[in-house]
């Protein structure tokens, strides 16, 4: 059985008024400056041992950027969604990004550094992490609950869901159907017109 789609193509010039243009890649200057901005607000302690490796390793200073600018992009894009987790991720980006910096330290001065705060951060970030999966693990169960509620819907009324979406879809043929009609209705009448004397 082959399956007809009466679409009407889009004349050239609705094609020219729809097509999108392409959004051009960010410089690496506006990436710098995004990320920057980041961690003077979120960790500005990270800011001096950044310039340092911009000047004694630019490729590994470039990495730090777009690895910072990547974290900043989906803690913006978990704000919309979700404020509790965003707020936990951030908290997360922080210790980790304290503990990276105190370990970087800690290798430059040979050893040289407090234990205890390490320690105390490893601490914060192990409770963090259990937060985290407290709130994964409660939304997982609100959507089981969910799944659970759809599934008893439909379990025993898969034929009225079945009727119900027929319907639905042969609707919508007899819509198609009904404007070609009408579209070759109006040519008719239109050439009709420009036939006559």
């Amino acid at each position: 059985m082959t399956i007809v789609y009466l679409v009407s193509a889009p004349t050239l010039a609705q094609k020219d008024s729809t097509s999108a243009e392409v959004p051009s890649q960010p410089t690496f200057e506006q990436l710098e400056s995004d990320a920057i901005l980041f961690v003077q607000e979120h960790h500005p302690e990270l800011v001096s041992l950044l310039q340092s490796l911009k000047a004694m390793r630019q490729k590994a200073y470039e990495m730090a950027i777009r690895d910072i600018v990547r974290t900043k992009k989906r803690l913006e894009t978990l704000a919309k969604r979700e404020s509790e987790m965003h707020a936990m991720e951030l908290d997360a980006w922080k210790l980790k990004s304290k503990i990276d910096l105190l370990v970087a330290k800690g290798i430059a001065r040979d050893k040289s550094f407090d234990t205890v705060v390490l320690r105390d951060l490893l601490k914060q970030q192990v409770e963090n992490q259990k937060k985290r999966w407290k709130v994964e693990q409660s939304t997982l169960a609100k959507r089981q609950q969910q799944i659970g509620d759809l599934l008893s819907k439909t379990e025993g009324h898969e034929e009225a869901k079945i009727d119900q979406q027929l319907s639905a879809h042969l609707k919508i043929v007899d819509n198609k159907i009904g404007k070609t009609k009408k579209l070759k209705q109006e040519l008719k009448t239109t050439n009709e017109g420009k036939l006559k004397p």
